[in-house]
C-alpha cells in the first residue's frame, strides 16, 4: 500500500470520527474585540463630555456607556447558539435551552482562517447573522468543513 493511499484512509477515518454536532465555545477573539470597542466608545464619550461639562459628568457618561454596551454584548452572547450541526444546505443550531432550529445558509464571508460570517435564513424567512470565530470551535477541521459547506450553500442561493 502506498503512502498516498494510507494518508487517504487515515484522513477518511479521521473525518468519519468527527462528530457532526459541534459545540461553540465563547471566543477570546470576539471577547477581546468587544472589550476594545467598549473601551474606545467609553473613552470617546469621556473626552467629548469632559470638554463641555467637566470630569465628573464625563465619568458618569462613560460609566453609563460601559454599562449599556456591556449589557448588550452579554445579552447578544447569551442569544448565540451553543452548538450546530452541518446539514445538506444549512445548519441546525441549538440555543442554551436546547431548542433546535434548522436554517439555510444564504450568505457567507470568510476572513482567513480566523472568522466566518454567515447569513442564516429560518423557515419563516427571517435572516440572522452568525459569526463563527475559529477559536470557538474544537478543531480546525470543523471550521474548514463549515467554511467549505457555507461557501457552497451561499453560491447555490445566488
Amino acid at each position: 500500500m502506498s503512502t498516498l493511499e494510507s494518508q487517504r484512509e487515515a484522513s477518511a477515518e479521521a473525518f468519519a470520527g468527527l462528530s457532526r454536532r459541534q459545540e461553540i465555545t465563547p471566543s477570546r477573539l470576539l471577547s477581546g474585540a468587544t472589550v476594545a470597542f467598549v473601551a474606545v466608545a467609553a473613552g470617546a464619550v469621556f473626552q467629548t463630555v469632559a470638554a463641555y461639562s467637566g470630569v465628573f459628568d464625563a465619568c458618569v457618561a462613560a460609566f453609563i456607556v460601559v454599562i449599556g454596551l456591556g449589557s448588550m454584548a452579554l445579552s447578544g452572547e447569551r442569544r448565540r447558539p451553543v452548538a450546530f450541526e452541518i446539514g445538506q444546505d444549512g445548519l441546525t443550531t441549538w440555543d442554551r435551552k436546547g431548542h433546535a432550529q434548522y436554517r439555510q445558509i444564504s450568505g457567507c464571508a470568510h476572513w482567513s482562517d480566523r472568522l466566518l460570517a454567515l447569513v442564516l435564513v429560518s423557515a419563516d424567512g427571517r435572516s440572522e447573522p452568525l459569526l463563527v470565530p475559529a477559536d470557538s470551535l474544537a478543531g480546525a477541521s470543523a471550521f474548514r468543513e463549515l467554511a467549505v459547506r457555507a461557501r457552497r450553500c451561499a453560491q447555490e442561493h445566488l
